[in-house]
């Protein structure tokens, strides 16, 4: 039978790594041992002062429809979060609790953009963007950033891509997949480029928590005209270890945040209501949980950093955020195995799973063919027996002359 679908959806890319997906499954349904640096969450459990905050939601039967915008509670606890941590002043009804940031992302693309607009995009960027603005009816213009420069934007090719038909600008600080690190200047200019061409900002700041270094601020608290602008996502799964609780939250100004809530209205309702009650308990930490495990990801970093750049052919710009590193594979294309020739990093990434049982991301997937992306979200044992596999593996394959290592 012939299914038709929508154009909506026939649209839609498919997902890039879904072939390589698969044989990863087929590895593990057949006993190989595999070590995942593919993974876009922390190997950390939830901290046991929110779990105990979810289990009594359920136990007190916290378990019913809430406003679909959140409830008053959660939102507030956001605000409180926001003023202590970002200097941002926001009132509740300026708030919408989402399930999942990724939810939020998709509310705001589809509450702003038209059919035509155009939303800008430094890249690398993660996967799910340019399908989510593709969906929304507009198209991502990309905005290459320097690898040399360890992935930094140039504001002058960023406004040099604004047109008419210009909508937003989507910004990820800390990034995905890169660990890039924008710092005030480089915030503030972006946001006087959205002032002078009144444009949107979207600025996911999932990451926020994950920075080795001088913390920076949130883009919306560099000007009144900045922040009227602006829309925040940001959630609890990165920096809390809630990646399945699915709480996300975005604030901006009240039109759109409440355009937001209409098209929520009519797709899942509220976020979990268990969910948001555990929020409440993570949004008042003050960072103790946190700090822990950002120390933990930061000397995974330091040690994954310099284990890679040791080995010939391999190039890593420096991570200051998130946990992830983009490394440059490009010096073994070409290279030739007996199941054939490395050819893109797609081929470099079934390379490494097929010879070292090693899952890695292609930069394909990132709009970023050069490169694959390494997650440190796992432990340090077993990052030193990735190295150990990997390096043994890319030891049989042959470069050309040219290789400055």
């Amino acid at each position: 039978m012939n299914y038709q679908l929508s154009h909506r959806v026939s649209a839609l890319n498919p997902y890039i790594g879904a072939e390589l997906r698969d044989k990863v499954e087929a590895l593990r349904r057949s006993g190989r041992k595999l070590i995942a640096l593919n993974v876009g969450e922390p190997d950390f459990s939830t901290p046991v002062h929110i779990a105990h905050a979810g289990i009594e939601a359920i136990i007190k039967g916290v378990t019913k429809y809430t406003p679909v915008q959140g409830t008053y509670e959660v939102r507030q606890a956001v605000c409180e979060k926001l003023k202590r941590d970002n200097d941002l002043s926001y009132a509740p009804e300026e708030v919408i609790i989402t399930t999942g940031a990724k939810q939020a992302v998709a509310n705001v693309l589809l509450s702003i953009c038209n059919e035509g607009d155009e939303v800008l995009l430094p890249i690398p960027c993660w996967g799910s963007y340019p399908e989510m603005i593709a969906h929304a009816g507009a198209a991502p213009v990309f905005v290459e950033t320097d690898p040399e420069q360890d992935f930094g934007l140039s504001v002058k090719r960023l406004e040099s891509k604004v047109t008419s038909k210009t909508r937003a600008i989507l910004l990820t600080n800390p990034n995905n997949p890169t660990g890039t690190v924008l710092n005030r200047e480089t915030l503030y200019a972006i946001g006087m480029i959205a002032v002078r061409h009144h444009l949107y900002i979207i600025a996911d700041e999932i990451y926020e928590h994950l920075i080795y270094g001088d913390k920076v601020p949130s883009i919306a608290s560099l000007s009144e005209e900045i922040k009227s602008l602006t829309i925040t996502i940001n959630g609890l799964s990165k920096a809390f270890s809630m990646t399945g609780w699915r709480i996300g939250y975005a604030c901006g100004p009240l039109p759109v945040i409440r355009a937001m809530t209409i098209i929520q209205s009519y797709t899942t309702s509220n976020p979990s209501s268990i969910g948001q009650y555990a929020a409440i308990a993570a949004l008042k930490d003050e960072g103790d949980s946190v700090k822990e495990m950002t120390k933990s990801f930061d000397e995974r970093r330091q040690y994954l950093i310099r284990e890679i750049r040791s080995i010939r052919g391999l190039t890593c710009p420096n991570a200051r955020g998130a946990f992830y590193l983009m490394v440059d594979v490009s010096r073994y294309f070409g290279s030739v195995y007996e199941k054939g020739t490395i050819a893109n990093s797609k081929d470099f990434a079934e390379y490494l799973l097929e010879q070292a049982g090693v899952v890695v991301t292609p930069g394909e997937m990132f709009q970023a063919p050069r490169f694959i992306r390494l997650s440190y979200a796992t432990s340090m044992t077993q990052l030193q027996e990735a190295v150990t596999l990997i390096k043994a593996a890319l030891s049989q394959l042959v470069m050309g002359e040219e290789d400055p290592k």
